[in-house]
């Protein structure tokens, strides 16, 4: 039964940054239904606010959806909100939150209600974005060291749009788009003071309003372009983030398990490997999987592959962390990689011989959406050795339902040749997705993949020292290649 969905007050806090502004406000111009919807611009008197001033009454002259509003000093961007949605919209509308250094497509708003109108218990609905942390598309990707233009983003979320459900459950929303019901900020309010002027008050605001049984979604049919940090220069902005970040921990200490779990199950498929479905580089990105015992004769077949593949065929090896000095020792110059990185897929994965530990299927899993088998396991006939190695047997029925090839070892021209004819298949999202599902599901049933339901006082440590200390904490991220 489809719900009618309730009118939107879409609120702009204004800070700086006049050309995003007026991008951000021509877009709401030309792609809100105003005879449903309102927008509000909150001017909260930053260091430009006259300027901006006269530029917004320009832009929304004689347009009589457009209110306009301007605080007599600087409340932040938490309280230029909470001041903007509790005391100046007196509409009972329900409250989309939106940056001014967005761009938004138009029939964002009523897809956005839509989704939350669709089931009573969504509190927060968000859109996809080129810049907004987990609700960034593509969020992994090919080549993680190529930027991701807005245009790249418009063109995957084009591809894979219909593909997706409609709404993603999360545990949180991001703050850059964000709709939410009236009748939750009269129950539960809007954003504490405590995350002023501004840094996870939104996810502060999904996590208590989910202790009540509310969710937090995206909606994966909506797209708004999101340029992302404008309001904090220098220091403020990672003091900010560290040490908000540690109130979160502190107050919800499930918050980064909550994360770690959505990546593994919540979600989609199609979601995990969006960029693969529409490649745009020319060239064909390759995860070789290594076995788990590596011999000779597993060297000499890895440096044919590495030697024969052509410029258009960018092969990246895996292995297990035990592996790894060896494995850059053995392949001097080649791409080697310590299991598979959350940000990073590949076009096809290759399991170079049997696939013998959940560990190597996990990674196997993670890595692509197509799979290609050499010298998988054999049948075996002989009930001693069914018996001796069910375990190997077991897990490479698994692989068997999902792989794309399986093929013999012939060389490493006929290997190159199989990737090629595998990647040029279309993916198949609901093959793709029950392989995801199935795969996790088991990881999480016999606990090989386990998420912390609290938080550690050294990571509450790391956070609290990274605030006080932003710019030997960014060299030492960069140096480590991870984040606090």
């Amino acid at each position: 039964m489809n719900v009618p969905r309730r009118p939107v007050t879409v609120v702009v806090p204004i800070y700086d940054d006049l050309p995003g502004l007026e991008r951000c406000i021509v877009a709401l111009r030309d792609g809100v239904d105003f005879d449903v919807d309102r927008v509000l611009l909150s001017n909260d008197a930053g260091p430009n606010a006259d300027l901006i001033e006269r530029r917004v009454l320009e832009l929304i002259d004689g347009h009589d959806g457009f209110s306009y509003v301007r605080n007599e000093r600087n409340l932040g961007f938490v309280g230029n909100c909470n001041r903007a949605v509790l005391e100046v919209d007196t509409t009972g509308n329900d409250v989309l939150l939106l940056n001014s250094d967005t761009v938004p497509a138009p029939g964002f708003v009523e897809e956005m209600a839509a989704v939350l109108a669709s089931d009573e218990m969504i509190g927060v609905v968000c859109t996809r974005s080129d810049n907004a942390t987990i609700a960034s598309l593509p969020f992994s990707r090919r080549n993680p060291s190529a930027n991701v233009s807005p245009a790249r983003t418009k063109q995957v979320h084009a591809a894979v749009r219909d593909l997706l459900p409609r709404a993603t459950p999360a545990p949180v929303a991001m703050g850059f788009c964000f709709l939410t019901r009236r009748s939750l900020i009269e129950r539960f309010g809007l954003f504490d003071e405590v995350f002023s002027p501004g840094y996870g008050e939104e996810n502060d605001y999904c996590l208590r309003i989910n202790e009540h049984g509310y969710t937090s979604v995206f909606a994966n049919r909506a797209l708004v372009i999101h340029t992302g940090s404008t309001s904090f220069s220098g220091d403020r902005g990672p003091t900010l983030r560290l040490a908000h970040e540690r109130i979160l921990l502190e107050r919800y200490p499930f918050y980064g398990g909550a994360l770690a779990l959505f990546q593994s199950r919540f979600r989609d498929a199609v979601d995990v490997f969006a960029d693969t479905f529409l490649p745009n580089d020319g060239v064909v990105r390759v995860a070789l999987h290594l076995p788990t015992v590596v011999d000779a004769n597993t060297v000499a077949r890895v440096s044919a592959v590495l030697a024969g593949a052509p410029e258009d065929v960018v092969v990246t090896l895996i292995v297990t962390r035990q592996q790894l000095r060896a494995a850059r020792a053995a392949f001097p110059g080649a791409k080697v990689a310590a299991g598979v990185r959350s940000r990073q897929v590949y076009d096809v994965g290759i399991a170079l011989g049997p696939v013998t530990t959940f560990d190597a299927l996990t990674a196997l899993n993670a890595s692509a959406p197509r799979w290609v088998l050499v010298d998988a396991i054999a049948p075996l006939t002989r009930w001693s050795l069914a018996v001796a190695h069910h375990r190997s047997t077991a897990l490479d029925r698994i692989i068997r339902r999902y792989e794309d090839r399986t093929v013999p070892w012939r060389g490493a021209s006929d290997l190159v040749r199989v990737v090629r004819s595998a990647a040029e298949e279309p993916i198949d999202a609901e093959r793709l997705r029950a392989r995801w599902t199935a795969v996790t599901d088991i990881a999480e049933a016999t606990g090989l993949m386990v998420h912390p339901a609290s938080v550690s006082m050294r990571r509450l440590a790391a956070l609290a020292f990274g605030a006080r200390n932003p710019r030997l904490t960014a060299r030492l991220r960069s140096i480590a290649g991870r984040g606090v």
